[in-house]
């Protein structure tokens, strides 16, 4: 997965309204639409990511454990602050979630081969054949 496609999708499971995406950009800082609810913690965020990352172009791949060391700080922040109301706890909390399963489901799409085998033993079927004994 890369930075452009993580952000987007965020957009799309949070909201338009608190991840407001430019489509047509070709730069971090024309990413984000300045009509964001919470627009300082949205670019903030978007871009602890992006250099989290180590990311030079939008097309560039993020990672899992990368993307949460860069959101850490901005979380604690977040929650430590006195000045802190719900709808910001809750958009970092969702971001966060969506962060998590957004690459929960990755995971689970590049390894279903492993999963469909069945760990330990196998069990045969053997035909029983009787045997007449003089």
């Amino acid at each position: 997965m890369n930075f452009r496609q993580l952000i987007e999708t965020l957009s799309r499971h949070i909201g338009h309204h608190q991840l407001p995406v430019n489509p047509s950009a070709s730069e971090l800082r024309d990413f984000i639409d300045s009509g964001a609810i919470h627009y300082e913690l949205v670019t903030q965020i978007v871009t602890a990511i992006y250099t989290g990352n180590r990311c030079r172009r939008l097309a560039d791949p993020v990672t899992r454990d990368a993307t949460f060391e860069a959101l850490e700080p901005i979380r604690l922040a977040v929650l430590r602050s006195p000045k802190t109301d719900v709808d910001v706890y809750r958009l970092m909390d969702a971001v966060c979630a969506e962060v998590a399963h957004v690459f929960e489901k990755l995971q689970r799409r590049s390894a279903p081969a492993a999963a469909a085998k069945p760990a330990g033993a196998q069990l045969l079927s053997f035909k029983t054949r009787l045997k007449t004994l003089l």
